[in-house]
C-alpha cells in the first residue's frame, strides 16, 4: 500500500501564488529586510505601522503605513502606467488578488491616486496605501 503526503504549502502554492507579507514598527524596523518584503525608498524615514505584501509570481505589492510629518514624494500618474485602474475608484486589479483585511475595496469619494515610480500610492482613512501594477 503505497501513501502519498502533499505538503499545505505545496497544495497552497498550486491553488493560488506564493505571497510574502511582513509588518514593520518603523521603516528602521524593514532595514535589511528580503526584498520580497522590502519597502520601497519613497516611504518616509519617520513612516510606522508598515504592511507589505507581495504577489512573488507577479510582483504586484500593496503596502500601508501611517502618515509621519514628512510626507512621501509622488508625482501625477501616466495614465499608462496601470491601464486597469479606474482611478476615480478602483485601486487596480491585482490588488484584489491581494487583498488583505487591511486594504480598503475602494477609493472614498475625492480621493486621487498619484505615483512614486512604479508605485501608485493614495491617502485614505489617516493611513497612506500604495500598490504596484
Amino acid at each position: 500500500m503505497s501513501v502519498s503526503l502533499l505538503s499545505g504549502c505545496g497544495v497552497a502554492n498550486v491553488i493560488s501564488p506564493p505571497f510574502a507579507s511582513a509588518i514593520y514598527a518603523t521603516t528602521a524596523d524593514a532595514a535589511g529586510a528580503d526584498s520580497s518584503v522590502a519597502i520601497p525608498a519613497w516611504v518616509p524615514a519617520d513612516a510606522t505601522f508598515i504592511r507589505v505584501k507581495t504577489d512573488q509570481t507577479h510582483g504586484a505589492s500593496i503596502l500601508m503605513f501611517s502618515p509621519a510629518a514628512t510626507a512621501p514624494v509622488f508625482t501625477g500618474c501616466d495614465a499608462a502606467s496601470d491601464p486597469e485602474v479606474d482611478q476615480a475608484q478602483s485601486t487596480g486589479a491585482l490588488t484584489n488578488q491581494l487583498s488583505e483585511t487591511w486594504w480598503p475595496q475602494k477609493l472614498n469619494d475625492g480621493v486621487g491616486v498619484v505615483c512614486a515610480g512604479a508605485w501608485h500610492l493614495f491617502g485614505q482613512d489617516g493611513k497612506y496605501y500604495a500598490w504596484t501594477p
